[in-house]
């Protein structure tokens, strides 16, 4: 009989070396990000062409170029800078949004309406959630908006995507976490401009799993607490200076996922057409449903979204399982699913691998299916918008006249 040695047994791996393998990670992945990045600012926004400030404002480019030669009387358009010997013209990030907001004002905040905050959200990770996140608040400035990209993902993947290595870069005093301490009376002291014109953000880093300790222990300690109106009571200030908040969330239900819902106008759920994925939406909404019931008959806690948008995400074409979990999908949510659908492609997934999202590599003339069906969400999602704001203003009148 022939006895099969056992291989020699590995190294127990403890405290200590899971602290080398972690710094060693960080000291890694920091290098990678410099070495992709270079130089600074480590991010730098991209050029856009007069092909694509035309698409934006849904008019023809031979406009674009009266616009910036004779129906630029005014002076009021940015011209750009002329290449290819004169016959192509660029606008920067900052010049195309002045442009948009001037060619297309209907999509501007109405006078009197608040900024509207918006959650990305689903419980089941890799769904393109963040991808998702990244691209709204991005795609959304192209209409002329001002926005805050608020990180409350422990992961912190939008932070990563904004240039910054989360640890050691990101300290919880940078986060939401003294807000959520109550050392903080709103989220100003953790606005940070970004490398993309018009978009501020907030970072995360690991600290924020400590929200879900603290606010448990605080609530139980004070019944008269209200831990889901954590972030609702900071967005006041917020709310004047941003017209949209995007808020990137913890693949959970837990406590600052629960705050950051119950401070959201609108909800927006990245869902892949996949078996899995279809399953975890069901108990998404069951579990959140649930939730929301238990607040409205324990504490009289109501809310209302303004909108609730379900976007099929990571679409693979060509595959009959997609097509059967698509019409699951649309018979489940007739009202919710969004015409838009985010394919899964190379380019979402190499810009990703160099710390780019979607709307950094416009510039490469990578006009894609992929950055035409993000255009197409943020489309939808500004019709939303829209809407949300005409409806705050006429509650606003109907309230004044009942006063």
């Amino acid at each position: 009989m022939v006895t099969k040695e056992l291989p020699p047994p590995r190294k127990a791996i403890g405290i200590d070396q899971l602290i080398a393998i972690a710094d060693r990670a960080e000291a890694t992945l920091a290098q990678l990000r410099d070495d992709l990045l270079e130089p600074w600012p480590r991010k730098m926004a991209p050029m856009l062409t007069a092909s694509r400030v035309a698409k934006l404002c849904k008019i023809e480019r031979t406009q674009i170029q009266y616009l910036c030669t004779r129906g630029n009387k005014k002076g009021e358009y940015p011209t750009g800078t002329l290449t290819g010997n004169g016959r192509n013209r660029e606008f920067t990030l900052a010049e195309a949004q002045q442009f948009i907001r001037i060619a297309a004002p209907y999509k501007r905040r109405p006078e009197g309406a608040l900024g509207l905050a918006m959650a990305i959200g689903n419980f089941k990770g890799g769904v393109g959630k963040t991808t998702s996140a990244v691209a709204i608040a991005q795609g959304l400035t192209l209409h002329g908006h001002k926005v805050l990209l608020i990180d409350l993902d422990p992961q912190a993947s939008s932070t990563t995507l904004m240039g910054y290595v989360p640890t050691p870069e990101v300290t919880e005093e940078m986060t939401v976490m003294p807000l959520v301490y109550e050392e903080q009376p709103d989220l100003n002291y953790a606005i940070l401009p970004s490398y993309w014109d018009n978009l501020d953000f907030i970072p995360a880093c690991p600290a924020l799993f400590g929200a879900d300790f603290y606010l448990p222990n605080r609530q139980s300690k004070d019944p008269n607490y209200q831990f889901w109106q954590v972030l609702e009571r900071a967005m006041g200030p917020i709310r004047e200076k941003y017209d949209v908040i995007v808020i990137d969330t913890p693949p959970s239900l837990a406590y600052l996922a629960t705050s950051c819902f119950m401070s959201s106008d609108g909800l927006i759920v990245p869902l892949p057409p996949e078996t899995l994925d279809y399953a975890s939406s069901a108990s998404f909404f069951r579990q959140f449903a649930d939730l929301l019931k238990a607040l409205a008959d324990d504490r009289d806690v109501q809310k209302e979204f303004a909108f609730i948008s379900i976007f099929l995400s990571k679409v693979k074409p060509r595959v009959d399982a997609t097509d059967v979990v698509r019409s699951w999908i649309q018979q489940t949510y007739p009202e919710l699913l969004g015409r838009a659908e985010i394919q899964d492609s190379d380019v979402v997934k190499n810009a990703a691998a160099e710390f780019k999202t979607i709307y950094d590599v416009q510039a490469l003339g990578q006009y894609s299916r992929a950055i035409d069906s993000f255009d197409a969400m943020v489309d939808e999602i500004e019709g939303h918008i829209q809407g949300a704001w005409a409806a705050q203003l006429l509650k606003e009148k109907e309230k004044a006249n009942v006063e």
